[in-house]
């Protein structure tokens, strides 16, 4: 179970920190910073230039957490909330779910990945497991449960502040 765990966090935090090179910095064929922010700004995450720096920092942070396994709960938290706000702004931009359609689909299965990682740990192959510091010690009682619902709720309430205001300029009939 811990190559698993290991190979999913190895996975989806390499993937973090491409999307995070690419929206910031340009690189693997990334758009770059100013490009991405007039994208952001389209989309209704405005100002764009912070908004994209936020999203790439906190990609960046989330990978680096996971693929090292430390404060894992933490990273957990960052990679679901920011893959939630892509996946729900890709959906309301493109009034699709489906990825043909540039919905959502995508960003949100890396959004549950993560999720999942709160729930499971970092597993033995960790800096969090080297230290004796693992998600379980967080909720003795409850083990991974708690601290997955923690994820899961710290991610969800991270991304609806930034869905409110894409929503609230959308209803307001502002331009997104």
């Amino acid at each position: 179970m811990d190559e698993g765990i290991l190979l999913l966090r190895v996975l989806l935090g390499l993937i973090l920190l491409v999307h995070a090179a690419q929206k910031s910095l340009g690189w693997f064929q990334g758009a770059g910073l100013t490009v991405m922010a007039g994208a952001f700004e389209s989309l209704g995450l405005r100002p764009g230039r912070p908004m994209v720096l936020m999203a790439s920092i906190t990609e960046a942070f989330a990978a680096i957490s996971l693929l090292l396994g430390l404060l894992t709960p933490l990273g957990a938290a960052a990679a679901a909330g920011t893959m939630a706000v892509a996946g729900a702004t890709s959906q309301l931009s493109a009034g699709s779910f489906w990825n043909a359609q540039k919905g959502g689909e995508y960003p949100y299965v890396l959004a549950v990945a993560a999720a999942v990682l709160g729930f499971t740990g970092a597993g033995a192959w960790s800096v969090d497991s080297w230290l004796g510091s693992a998600a379980p010690q967080l909720a003795p009682f409850l083990g991974g449960t708690a601290v997955g619902v923690a994820v899961v709720l710290l991610a969800a309430a991270s991304a609806a502040v930034f869905l409110r205001v894409v929503l609230h300029r959308r209803v307001a009939g502002r331009p997104t």
